[in-house]
């Protein structure tokens, strides 16, 4: 039994047979390299997953833009120092915009337009270089495994480290319960694994803030999971 497991105030049951996804939408900095009408060419330090949906939100011309893409494309490029000035992959990526003739769009079109003037060039048919690659954030929605959990927190699998102390919001709900849970989680540990010949990351989130019907949710679940796992462990 490890330090973390011994200073644990809540027993933790195995979900690992009942495959509970939580879900959460992560936030991630990236920049535009150069964008039109119908999407935008981005530099991500992360693969983004081809044919999934993430929102898009930028500033220019002291113009907030939020938009919704779909990924067609990506490939790795090479690699960039990271904050902690260790080598991070980087990979180039093409997001297609699903609000091309919308109110959404049209607010694209005028933003490259004014964009375009100043830089005494066209953007009709073509993509507007960006030549100094303009900051812009992407939401991104994932899903993840609960391994363990309890009235306290849980243990997720991820295919990425998760900050100490980064705090997320979290949905997630159990077989036969159509009632959705929704809390706030701080990272509390991360344990990298490999799983065939993949970095993997086990994640310990501590439940910080869980409305009072949805605590009650959990703590009943978690009751009866117990329950279940010392029956099973009796008769065997």
């Amino acid at each position: 039994m490890d330090y973390i497991t011994k200073r644990r105030r809540h027993r933790r049951v195995s979900l690992e047979h009942m495959n509970v996804q939580a879900s959460t939408i992560l936030s991630s900095e990236c920049k535009i390299l150069d964008m039109g009408i119908r999407g935008v060419r981005l530099a991500t330090t992360q693969p983004l997953n081809i044919d999934d949906e993430y929102s898009i939100k930028f500033n220019v011309e002291g113009r907030r833009i939020i938009n919704k893409g779909t990924v067609r494309w990506a490939r790795l490029v090479g690699n960039q120092k990271g904050n902690d000035q260790e080598s991070v992959p980087l990979y180039i990526t093409g997001l297609e915009f699903n609000s091309v003739l919308t109110d959404k769009g049209q607010e694209i079109a005028h933003v490259l337009g004014e964009c375009s003037e100043k830089d005494e060039r066209r953007y009709s048919g073509k993509r507007l270089q960006i030549t100094t690659p303009r900051k812009t954030v992407l939401n991104i929605f994932r899903e993840y495994p609960i391994k363990q959990i309890s009235s306290g927190g849980m243990l997720v699998e991820t295919d990425q480290d998760l900050s100490p102390d980064k705090r997320l919001y979290w949905a997630f709900n159990f077989p036969e319960d159509g009632n959705i849970i929704r809390c706030q989680g701080r990272v509390a540990s991360c344990r990298q694994t490999f799983l065939n010949n993949r970095n993997r990351y086990n994640i310990g989130i501590e439940f910080v803030e869980v409305q009072k019907e949805d605590r009650r949710r959990l703590t009943r679940f978690v009751m009866k999971a117990m329950i279940h796992e010392l029956k099973t462990s009796l008769l065997n």
